[in-house]
């Protein structure tokens, strides 16, 4: 089933584009190679964090200048999309050691408990790199899009200033924000949908649901998501906004 729909999937792409499609298909591919070489780098002792940061920008990389070609558009979303990783990192690593969500939840108990628990792996810094790799898609789907339209609009108006740019592409990035915030939030229903009937009838009140460690860990994961595609928004505005003024 899953060579059927991966077929299906490549078809509808070349149907749409037929060179873009074929890249598109090959980045997901390499893309989903890069993360089997991260988890195995992981699984062998390397350190989790700085395998997942150098594993994000490859993939921000393919995903930017390999489908789409480097140009000012590519190369301001990457760089934007670096700082927000930058910044993100320190912001991830204090809540997730305050919140103690690194390991396994007591639901997870019953299936792991076969199993040797001394892996000699920190699962902190575990929790680290799942977060660091789930904000990276939506952060750059975000970024390419504020610099695409961005730079449209520049080109059809050379007039503009660097304030007028700036501020429409905090308002093309408003436009953008609800719809990809809605999105992140029903991929997490949607995946999370099982547990929340497991909860539901396990008469889990509303406490224990968010308190429990299962349930925080993958809030946390959408939340810093959803503040990724937020705080990239102004800054992809304004390093476009500079590098399209410098350039033209």
């Amino acid at each position: 089933m899953n060579i059927i729909l991966t077929i299906l999937l490549f078809l509808l792409m070349i149907y749409i584009d037929a060179k873009r499609g074929i890249k598109l298909f090959l980045s997901i591919l390499f893309n989903f190679i890069i993360l089997m070489v991260i988890f195995y780098l992981i699984a062998i002792g390397l350190n989790p964090i700085i395998c997942s940061l150098i594993g994000c920008f490859i993939i921000s990389y393919i995903i930017l200048y390999y489908v789409n070609e480097r140009n000012i558009k590519t190369e301001s979303s990457l760089q934007s999309v670096i700082i927000v990783l930058i910044i993100l990192s320190f912001l991830i690593f204090f809540v997730t050691k305050m919140s103690r969500i690194a390991g396994f939840g007591y639901e997870s108990y019953e299936e792991i408990n076969m199993f040797s628990y001394d892996v000699k792996i920190d699962f902190t810094n575990i929790a680290i790199s799942m977060i660091l790799i789930s904000l990276i898609g939506a952060t750059v789907d975000s970024s390419i899009a504020v610099s695409s339209a961005l730079y449209e609009v520049y080109d059809n108006n050379k007039n503009l200033s660097k304030k007028d740019l700036f501020l429409s592409g905090m308002n093309i990035g408003r436009d953008i924000l609800c719809t990809t915030n809605n999105t992140l939030m029903f991929a997490f229903l949607g995946e999370f949908m099982t547990l929340l009937i497991w909860f539901y009838k396990g008469n889990y009140s509303f406490l224990e649901i968010i308190n429990a460690k299962t349930f925080v860990s993958e809030m946390i994961k959408i939340l810093f998501s959803a503040i990724g595609c937020i705080i990239v928004i102004p800054i992809t505005a304004y390093v476009t906004t500079n590098k399209l003024k410098k350039h033209y």
